[in-house]
């Protein structure tokens, strides 16, 4: 049998805090100076509340799945996700004849037929990026330390099988794929590096761990302001009717006043499309005639979710967060939450941990201004924030408004999610 080295848990926890991940119990802690932008000390909660209806991607049935390990003995960590980060859930060390290879084999058939029902019920957000109907066709480890882990076509399911004909979303849910497989496999002592194929096809180069760490230069961050994505608002210029646009928006929260610069650019295309979902109305970022007709009567959003007086309000189905003082709307943020299978769960929870640039391990990006409330689940910004659900589980903020809903989410600050 094989033993998980324990140099290299403790290679993956380091790696794990450089990352911003959540530990397999639910607990995160980071430091900085009190008062600063900066990461802060804090601990997740161990178990918020989801009040019974957070959603859940696909559960692995009985059979592939190993069972719960048993106290005092051996086991291995799988490698889940849980919205932009890692999350491990401990399985008991399979236990098999013939060498280490069927117990790659084993513990690969446990993490491609995901988490379970109980496991998700535990955790709530633990998710995989492995796709549904994935077969392993066989396990083998050479001499110096390669595992080469042959799966079916499912695998690649949605990209494409040419690295050079991926774009940069699609490349980023093969790196998390790939991660999953490789992370789980390192902890054997005979395995170093992890090369997977797909139907025959290699999904990429032999990974390995150093891969998945953190870069040491971080980019610069976005500074908001304007209409433009970051440009400095404009005094007296640009078009009168964009200006009467933007100063209704405003009255409405949806625009800050500093914004409203007579200028129709990204912050104000976004503010629009706040607004439509809001009211119901075809979410295009064009203002028709039914967008001025609403724009004459609408009324800024009202809150409605529980919670303290100062809180964030996520409507994952309308589009739209909302940051809250006092009971009354500071402003309305266009926001986009997770995709089917990858849903930012339902419930009350809050942010436990602040990080100016955080690093996606899976999908090795970069997340400036994540404010993480739950897991690996965060508020961030990221260039595309369509008007429907596309994250892997988080809440997507546009550049402008990202150093907005960051200053205000502080550590402790409630999140309402419906």
């Amino acid at each position: 049998m094989s033993r998980a080295r324990l140099p290299l848990a403790v290679l993956l926890a380091a790696l794990w805090l450089l990352a911003g991940c959540g530990d397999s119990d639910g607990t995160s802690t980071s430091t900085s100076t009190a008062g600063s932008d900066e990461t802060t000390s804090a601990e997740q909660p161990a178990s918020p509340g989801t009040g019974g209806d957070a959603e859940q991607g696909s559960a692995a049935e009985a059979g592939a799945v190993l069972p719960e390990p048993d106290a005092g003995g051996e086991s291995i960590d799988l490698y889940f996700t849980s919205g932009e980060q890692f999350e491990t859930v401990p399985r008991p060390q399979p236990q098999t004849s013939g060498g280490v290879e069927p117990e790659l084999e084993a513990a690969t058939d446990a993490l491609v037929a995901g988490p379970t029902k109980q496991e998700q019920k535990a955790r709530v957000e633990v998710q995989t990026q492995i796709p549904a109907e994935t077969k392993v066709e066989k396990v083998s480890v050479d001499g110096d330390g390669t595992a080469e882990v042959e799966l079916s076509p499912e695998f690649l399911r949605g990209v494409p099988a040419e690295p050079a004909q991926r774009n940069r979303a699609q490349q980023a849910e093969v790196d998390a794929r790939v991660g999953q497989v490789m992370l789980t496999l390192n902890q054997f002592d005979e395995v170093k590096r992890t090369k997977v194929s797909a139907g025959g096809v290699a999904a990429t180069p032999p990974a390995e761990p150093k891969q998945y760490e953190k870069p040491k230069d971080e980019p610069k961050l976005s500074k908001g302001g304007g209409s433009g994505g970051g440009s400095k608002p404009r005094k007296g210029g640009g078009s009168s009717s964009v200006r009467r646009l933007q100063e209704r928006l405003a009255e409405l929260r949806y625009l800050p006043r500093s914004a409203v610069d007579g200028v129709d650019g990204y912050r104000t295309q976004q503010a629009v499309i706040a607004f439509q979902s809001w009211e119901k109305l075809d979410r295009d970022g064009v203002v028709g005639p039914m967008t001025k007709a609403a724009l004459k009567t609408a009324s800024p959003p009202r809150p409605s979710l529980n919670g303290p007086s100062r809180r964030v309000e996520v409507y994952r189905d309308k589009g739209v967060t909302l940051l809250v003082k006092d009971d009354k709307t500071k402003r309305a943020i266009h926001s986009s939450s997770g995709a089917p299978g990858t849903e930012t769960p339902r419930g009350q929870f809050e942010v436990f941990r602040k990080e100016l640039q955080s690093w996606s391990v899976p999908f090795q990006t970069w997340l400036p201004y994540a404010s993480y409330f739950f897991q690996g689940i965060a508020f961030h910004e990221y260039p595309d924030v369509p008007a429907y659900p596309a994250s892997h589980g988080c809440v997507r903020i546009p550049a402008p408004e990202a150093p907005v809903v960051y200053k205000f989410a502080k550590l402790g600050t409630a999140v309402s999610v419906r």
